[in-house]
């Protein structure tokens, strides 16, 4: 098979996929995340309620990052966890516990960063600072109280 007889058969299918969806089927987002829904979406920027082991394995990843890359990481890690956590889910609701957990994480990293200027006022993102100061460093509040 040649690569334009592969493009085609690619392209067939995905129409194929997309008149089912028209026929009743569910929409699946071809660009998005695997096992995400779109379905009844709404806006899916809002903060749920997610597991607290989960939230806390999320801001444990912020820590890991500022202790051992100065706040810098590749984000494989925190992509993972998020992953693994959302797919246990129901599809409608993993778009919204993605979002939530991102904003757990990134808010953490900003308490981390404000933290570390406290002690070190020149500090920025990947700029090696004394990580001993973090011994003393206490989680932020759960954002979905």
């Amino acid at each position: 098979m040649t690569i334009n007889q592969l493009v085609q058969s690619q392209q067939q299918r995905r129409i194929e996929q997309l008149s089912q969806g028209r026929q009743g089927a569910p929409h699946v987002n071809p660009y998005g995340t695997p096992g995400m829904s779109l379905n009844n979406a709404g806006d899916y920027r809002k903060l749920i309620q997610v597991d607290s082991s989960v939230a806390q394995q999320v801001k444990q990843i912020a820590f890991e990052h500022m202790k051992n890359s100065y706040g810098m990481s590749s984000g494989e890690d925190i992509s993972a966890a998020i992953r693994e956590y959302t797919m246990s889910l129901e599809p409608e609701q993993r778009l919204s516990a993605s979002w939530t957990l991102n904003e757990m994480f990134h808010q953490e990293s900003v308490r981390l960063a404000g933290y570390v200027r406290q002690h070190n006022p020149g500090w920025d993102w990947g700029t090696p600072f004394d990580t001993s100061i973090l011994d003393s460093y206490c989680q932020g509040v759960d954002v979905t109280a």
